[in-house]
């Protein structure tokens, strides 16, 4: 008997194997797009590059955006004296020896001949010239034992008139060891030069003074606790303007209540370009500490795109968001592996849109100057920008990095616009994240804050020492000095010590740039 073979079944299964290979398919691309995102995290470039580190746009493709007047300022700055042009390490083939700071301290070494008497005649060798060389030497730090002398004086003649004697000054600890100049260099060699308290006990156990981990962290604390009504003052200087920038970072914190591993806490930061920055310390990155952050403020909030600053603007009606472009720009620059010609070709627009603002920095131009010259060129530049996304953007694979980032852009496009509007606000938060910075450096040399409640002490001195550089003072200069005016410092003299206030009293303590 024959045997039937039963009808194949593969045709009615095609579809439900295509949508299988579809799915597949779509999701080892997003794969790969994850992949390519993490290895550019931990290995690739930060720099705002296109691929192959060329440029996005030329300098003398950007000289057609202004008038004369601008390309004039452009072409200035090619040579500003009849000095000739140091060449660069690239076109000597060598690098550039560069002569010794003259400000530097200078010890003579005379070294004589051995041999000063003459073979020929027995006679003394005089002196017809000499040779000198430079070099840069160094002599480790020490610590000094500062004896304070107050001599008691009395008349003898007349002893009702009493005795006289100096008072005690000031120091940051009543009765403490410890002076003011120390206490700086242990605040400041942890928060500005990241090194851990313990690395600083052995370098001063190496100086020959014992002072152990937990009197530093003492130090340390006294320190910032005399420095938080200065930052409290200076984050009521900045709610009271209308126009302030704001942004958050991690933080690792240790919790005892959590044994053997730490915490997550964020440092929020607000300020106003080159004005004062306030950092704030809370653990979570909710709605309810943004709103700590910028308490009754009314105005300019700029921000990246992080939802719960647009959502505090969306309920209150006195708040205006203006976004970042530098964070549309990198997702633009992120998607460059995904589709090439698109994303540097928004790439090159974005561009066109930095070399105004650069333009009007090396001007430096008056906040109504640079909005003139804002709106005077981007627009049409921006509704390029927005014609071509329309064009492009809904071509590419929803979940693919370039649609995302177009997305992105619709949705900030509104925020973007805002610095249109004012010439005080920046293109981007670039600047507050540039503040930012060392508390980054600072974490991945002391790990973690040591407590939930030892995180307002990170908060208070990178306030201080960021707001320092944003005025162009030596944080040192300025905290040696501040701790002792603040210890004796009433409600009403308190203002002084802040450091826009210090910095103009004090103007020839200005941060000298080091020398390469």
């Amino acid at each position: 008997m024959a045997v039937q073979i039963p009808a194949p079944k593969l045709p009615a299964e095609l579809p439900a194997a295509h949508a299988l290979i579809e799915s597949l398919s779509s999701e080892l691309q997003r794969a790969r797009w994850q992949i390519d995102a993490l290895k550019k995290e931990l290995y690739g470039a930060s720099s705002d590059r296109v691929a192959n580190n060329e440029p996005v746009v030329s300098e003398q493709n950007l000289l057609g955006l202004f008038d004369a007047s601008y390309e004039a300022v452009a072409t200035e700055n090619v040579v500003t004296s009849d000095e000739e042009p140091k060449e660069s390490v690239a076109e000597k083939g060598r690098p550039v020896r560069r002569s010794v700071p003259q400000s530097l301290d200078t010890v003579v070494r005379r070294i004589e001949p051995a041999d000063k008497i003459c073979p020929l005649c027995g006679e003394e060798r005089c002196e017809i010239g000499c040779e000198r060389c430079e070099r840069i030497e160094y002599i480790p730090a020490k610590l000094i034992r500062e004896e304070i002398v107050r001599p008691k004086l009395a008349c003898k003649k007349c002893p009702e008139a009493g005795v006289v004697i100096a008072p005690v000054p000031p120091a940051v600890v009543e009765k403490g060891r410890y002076g003011a100049g120390l206490i700086t260099q242990v605040v400041l060699a942890k928060y500005d030069e990241h090194q851990p308290l313990d690395r600083q006990s052995k370098h001063f156990q190496r100086l020959g003074v014992s002072i152990p981990r937990q009197t530093l962290s003492d130090l340390v604390e006294k320190a910032a606790d005399l420095l938080q009504p200065v930052v409290t003052l200076m984050k009521q200087e900045l709610l009271v303007g209308n126009y302030v920038q704001v942004d958050e970072t991690p933080v690792r914190v240790l919790d005892p209540e959590i044994k053997g591993q730490s915490t997550q806490g964020y440092l929020w930061v607000l300020g106003r370009p080159h004005g004062n920055v306030v950092f704030e310390f809370h653990p979570g990155r909710g709605r309810e500490f943004a709103e700590k952050l910028i308490g009754d403020f009314k105005g300019i909030l700029q921000r990246d795109g992080y939802g719960v600053y647009g959502a505090i603007a969306k309920d209150r009606p006195d708040i205006i968001s203006a976004g970042c472009l530098a964070h549309g720009r990198r997702k633009f620059i992120d998607a460059q592996a995904d589709e090439p010609v698109h994303s540097v070709h928004v790439l090159r627009l974005i561009r066109r849109l930095y070399a105004l603002e650069r333009v009007a920095r090396d001007e430096n131009l008056r906040p109504e100057d640079r909005l003139l010259l804002r709106q005077s060129h981007a627009p049409p530049i921006w509704t390029e920008l927005k014609e071509y996304l329309d064009k492009v953007g809904p071509k590419a694979l929803p979940q693919s990095p370039f649609a995302k980032a177009v997305r992105y852009a619709h949705s900030e496009w509104a925020t973007w616009q805002t610095y249109l509007q004012d010439g005080r606000v920046e293109i981007d938060n670039n600047l507050t994240e540039n503040a930012i910075r060392p508390t980054a450096l600072g974490r991945k040399n002391w790990l973690f804050i040591g407590h939930p409640k030892a995180g307002w002490r990170s908060a208070v001195i990178y306030s201080i020492i960021t707001s320092c550089r944003r005025h162009s003072i030596d944080p040192w200069s300025y905290m040696a000095d501040a701790l002792l005016g603040i210890a004796s410092a009433t409600n009403h003299t308190l203002g002084q010590w802040t450091p826009s206030a210090w910095a103009a009293r004090n103007i020839t303590s200005a941060v000298k740039e080091p020398v390469a």
